[in-house]
Parts: structure tokens; C-alpha cells; sequence
């Protein structure tokens, strides 16, 4: 009998998502087991701390790839969306699985139009992306909107639309579908206007490298999914971009070709260099788009 330790953080999410990829590993591998090992973060003890440029780099994957490196653990499921851009030394990501929704969503406390904002609508984000694109929005809807900071696990950040400090949140579709939450008023927003954060939706699956838990992990791995988080990954890399940039980028791929739209604020969120490029080599895509975009947005300022 084969014997892995997974580590995790203790968000519901974070524990949704490990358990999902240890039943899904359990029925690859009958006879496999794995213990469940959870991991306090940064991001879990700096509750109050913003997202801005004082953030450390992987402040919610840090202490977990530090476990792993140690082999206090043997496999750690990350949000891709979490993972620094640049490699850790002697860790892989062993599996890509399918990928769950990618698009954002805005969740109100009555119900509202997207295209028709109410004046002064206060929505809680932390996110300098979310923020950017809704000033955007609201100024081409010929309203206003005023971003409120919030911090919290979904379900928690989802409950403050009763308190008097917000009138909506955005948070990512697919923390909502996987723990199975429904709020009465949810307007999907469109990735063509709000671009996701890169690898949003995608889980990533870390082990050391030549690892035995490496060849039991790629059971997993979807190859089309990959490619795609691979361009959007390699723009996020090549702007030197962190979790306190507004950027987004979105590809899709059918497993050879890769599709990437981006989006490229200014720190500031004023100005918008956005593109699609294409490709059959998705670091080169994200590279090349990545380049051509922070030229266009030094143009606009």
C-alpha cells in the first residue's frame, strides 16, 4: 500500500480542493492513501494585511512549498492563481487538472443591472485587477462605483452583503460552484470586459522533482489546460507582475494552439493596454503579448 501526506491550507476552499484531487488520485491509484496535513500561511495569520505591493511573494503557498521541500509533505494542492510566477528549486508542478470556471462574478445585496450600475455602488474587493476593471466599467456606464478592501475566506467575505459597509463583493466563480454556494442576486461577469486573474480556475498539484509522488500525481494532469495556463502564467511573468498589479489574461487551448487575451492597467488604473495573441508555443505567446502590451501602456500615459 502506497502512503502520501497532502498539504493544505484550512480554508474551506483549500480543503474542498485537496480533498476533490485526493479522491480523484485514491480512484487512479486503488490502494493509494493520503493523509491530509493543514499548513497555516502568511495569508491565513496576516488576515488584516492588503494586497499591495508590501505583500510577500507566495504569501499563501510559501510555508507549504517550504513543507514540501523539507518532506514534511509529499504533494500540496495550490489555487494556481496563487503560485509565484518564478520556479521553485527542486519542486514541480507533477498535474494541471481540468479546470473550473474562470470568470468572476458580482454578488449584490438587491438585485442590480450589470451595464446599469447605481451611482456610488459599494463593492468589496482587495483585488487591484477587480478594481480597475469596475472604475472602468462604471465610467463607460457614466456612474461610479467606490471599492471597499476586504479580506476573508468566500464564505465569510460572501456574508458581509448584509453588513452596512457593502453593497456587493466579487469573488471568483469557481469558489462558489466548488463549495456548493448560491447567493440570490449573481451576475456572471463576461471575460471579454473582465479578464480573470491568470490561472484562475486551475488547480496546480506540487511535488519535489523525481519524486515518487511526481508519477502517481500526473495521473491528473490535462495537457490542454496546462498549455493554457502556461501563456497566461508566462505574460504574468514576463511584466513582472504580482498579486498587487491590475492584470489579467485568459487563454484557451485545444492542447497544440494557444488563444491569450490580457489586460495591462497602470498602477494606478487609469490607463489600459489590452490584446490577443496566438501561437503554438504558449510561453512565447504570453511573452510576446506581455511585451507588446507594457510598450502600448508606456504610450498612453
Amino acid at each position: 500500500m502506497t502512503r502520501l501526506r497532502a498539504g493544505t491550507r484550512g480554508s474551506d476552499l483549500a480543503l474542498w480542493q485537496t480533498r476533490w484531487v485526493c479522491a480523484r488520485l485514491k480512484s487512479a491509484h486503488p490502494g493509494l492513501t493520503i493523509e491530509e496535513i493543514i499548513i497555516k500561511t502568511h495569508g491565513d495569520e496576516a488576515i488584516d494585511q492588503r494586497f499591495d505591493a508590501d505583500w510577500p511573494v507566495g504569501g499563501f503557498v510559501g510555508a507549504i512549498e517550504q513543507a514540501l521541500a523539507r518532506n514534511d509533505i509529499d504533494l500540496a494542492v495550490h489555487s494556481y492563481k496563487d503560485l509565484q510566477t518564478a520556479v521553485t528549486d527542486g519542486l514541480v508542478i507533477a498535474a494541471v487538472p481540468g479546470r473550473e470556471l474562470v470568470h468572476d462574478v458580482l454578488v449584490t445585496r438587491e438585485p442590480i443591472d450589470l451595464d446599469n450600475l447605481p451611482d456610488g455602488l459599494r463593492i468589496g474587493t482587495s483585488s487591484p485587477r477587480r478594481a480597475a476593471q469596475l472604475k472602468r466599467h462604471a465610467h463607460a456606464c457614466r456612474t461610479t462605483v467606490t471599492i471597499v478592501p476586504i479580506r476573508g475566506n468566500v464564505p465569510t467575505r460572501l456574508r458581509k452583503i448584509d453588513s452596512d459597509e457593502y453593497d456587493a463583493v466579487v469573488l471568483a466563480a469557481a469558489g462558489l460552484k466548488r463549495l456548493n454556494l448560491h447567493a440570490p442576486h449573481t451576475i456572471d461577469m463576461p471575460t471579454d470586459r473582465f479578464v480573470p486573474a491568470p490561472a484562475q480556475g486551475a488547480l496546480a498539484i506540487q511535488t519535489r522533482e523525481s519524486d515518487r509522488a511526481e508519477a502517481i500525481v500526473s495521473a491528473l494532469d490535462d495537457h490542454a489546460v496546462r498549455h493554457a495556463v502556461a501563456a497566461e502564467r508566462a505574460f504574468l511573468r514576463t511584466i513582472n507582475a504580482g498579486c498587487h498589479v491590475p492584470v489579467g489574461a485568459l487563454a484557451a487551448s485545444n492542447g497544440s494552439d494557444v488563444a491569450l487575451h490580457a489586460q495591462l492597467f497602470s498602477d494606478d488604473g487609469e490607463h489600459l493596454a489590452e490584446g490577443v495573441e496566438s501561437g503554438d508555443d504558449p510561453v512565447r505567446v504570453g511573452d510576446m503579448l506581455a511585451e507588446r502590451l507594457l510598450v502600448e501602456l508606456r504610450r498612453s500615459r
